[in-house]
């Protein structure tokens, strides 16, 4: 039975309504981008960029040549930095938008597009600068051609597909699922087996690792660290069940309502398929299309769950797959649904929508300038107060430089998150650049700040040491590193709404190891 939208849908539904959310969405993107001091991730990818190269411990490179790219032209600046996954979005947003008009038609593809303004981690994409920014581009773009190549059985795509792969594994690894989920669709569809005896797959293949090779070259030339660090560290370790984080995430990714749908979907897609004998074969194709790329990267994070905790965003690019049968739910099929059935999912997904979009701006703004009534943001590592940090932090060490003659190394106690925030946003005296390190200074990780600020860099200087909690500056192995150090000072930070944290400080002299 064929999925049709119902002919007399409400008013509410209206494609105008649609991109009228669509395009307020993409505006609050589009004002806070620049008002909203970058979150410690952000200003470590930013800091990518200030050691520009084509491969890094913990990521590809291609965050970091995008905000080179982009602040090459703009400048310096928070809107400079995330203005690739704002335009990002919208690459996004066409590509998926042409995926839902192939498997179903317009209503559906404007559908998806609402979903990936409204829905937590598709608008969070479109706004902050994380490797996630041009995976999901590629992720989608890999569904896209995939669907040319294996659905509508146009050979070209497979260029598209490559390409798409090859950018991908240059954003992120997790995009090598998009691999296995091709092999099992094409041996479980029995008119795309052909393509294993054809050219153009491999084809594929080869121009995705011709696209990869820097990162291959990079991990040679250090001793395949970034491979170990993102397979061993992942797979292996102490042993836990996290089932139950991974079906919390996903509930915050896309909303229990998104979930309901995704769910839903899916047992719909297995159902059709399973059914679609004597049918078209395009019906049990497509249905069998979102099945296969949902469930097969989906399987591999569950069953990850099963022994180490996932991270947050993880599922996100998987329920990219489903989405077009999602959208299409929102204006539930004719057949078999009576008419306020249809009435009542489209104004539960519409007011979803509206209260996101609420949501976001009431956030952003809360974070930017404050809310009458609320109480004061605090706690650090917050996106916000960062400037001031910076402009306390150079105060001090123009102290400390104007005292010894000498530049400090200013060392934030924590693997990546202070010494990136400071690099960013560190107001000193002069145009020197700051010499800054992380924790791997004083026995911590510091990930690339392992290289971009080495042991051996710093031997001999005096450091200013910087920690948001006390107790780190005060531990036995501070102490044998110099050859005196000052007691511990603290500082308040402020907004213009009050105190938002404390930062604690104390100089180290002569620095060895």
């Amino acid at each position: 039975m064929a999925l049709t939208p119902v002919d007399d849908a409400p008013d509410r539904f209206s494609p105008t309504k649609l991109w009228l959310l669509i395009g307020i969405g993409a505006l609050i993107r589009f004002i806070f981008m620049g008002l909203m001091d970058l979150l410690p991730e952000e200003a470590y990818y930013w800091s990518y960029a200030q050691h520009i190269d084509i491969g890094y411990l913990d990521h590809p490179p291609m965050v970091a040549w995008l905000i080179y790219v982009s602040q090459s032209i703009l400048g310096k600046s928070e809107f400079a930095v995330r203005l690739p996954a704002f335009l990002g979005w919208f690459a996004m947003a066409f590509f998926m938008y042409r995926l839902a008009r192939n498997l179903f038609d317009k209503t559906a593809a404007t559908g998806v597009i609402l979903l990936l303004a409204a829905l937590p981690i598709y608008m969070s994409i479109g706004f902050l600068m994380t490797p996630d920014a041009p995976f999901y581009v590629m992720w989608a773009g890999c569904l896209f051609f995939l669907e040319r190549a294996l659905l509508a059985g146009r050979g070209l795509a497979w260029v598209g597909v490559g390409v798409c792969l090859g950018l991908g594994l240059l954003s992120k690894y997790t995009i090598g699922l998009i691999v296995p989920a091709t092999i099992v669709f094409m041996i479980a569809d029995k008119s795309s087996r052909r393509w294993f005896r054809k050219p153009q797959p491999y084809l594929a293949a080869v121009i995705a690792l011709v696209l990869f090779l820097p990162v291959i070259y990079w991990n040679h030339l250090h001793d395949w660290a970034s491979f170990a660090f993102q397979g061993s560290r992942r797979w292996w370790g102490e042993i836990d069940f996290y089932f139950h984080v991974l079906i919390g995430s996903a509930l915050i990714l896309i909303t229990p309502l998104g979930v309901v749908g995704a769910v839903r979907g899916l047992m719909d897609c297995w159902k059709r398929w399973r059914t679609s004998a004597g049918q078209t074969a395009a019906h049990g194709q497509k249905h069998l299309f979102m099945l296969v790329f949902t469930v097969v990267p989906l399987m591999v994070f569950i069953i990850h769950s099963f022994r180490g905790q996932p991270k947050l965003n993880w599922t996100g690019p998987v329920w990219l797959a489903i989405l077009p049968l999602v959208a299409l739910y929102m204006r539930p099929p004719a057949t078999g649904a009576p008419r306020h059935w249809a009435r009542l999912s489209a104004g539960v997904w519409i007011r979803t929508a509206i209260v996101l979009l609420l949501l976001y701006a009431a956030g952003f703004g809360y974070i930017v300038g404050g809310m009458p009534g609320a109480p004061v943001l605090s706690g650090m590592p917050a996106p916000a107060a960062w400037q001031e940090f910076g402009s306390r932090v150079g105060q001090i060490a123009a102290r400390l430089e104007l005292e010894t003659g000498s530049q400090p190394v200013i060392v934030g106690f924590d693997e990546y998150a202070t010494a990136s925030e400071l690099s960013f946003y560190y107001l000193g005296v002069g145009d020197l650049k700051p010499m800054v390190g992380s924790e791997n200074l004083v026995g911590g990780n510091g990930l690339m700040w392992n290289y971009w600020m080495t042991k051996e860099k710093a031997k001999d200087r005096h450091t200013l040491l910087v920690s948001f909690r006390r107790d780190k500056l005060d531990k036995t192995w501070v102490f044998w590193r110099f050859s005196k150090l000052t007691d511990i000072s603290s500082e308040v930070l402020n907004t213009c709404n009050g105190k938002i944290g404390t930062f604690y400080w104390r100089v180290g002299y002569d620095y060895r190891y």
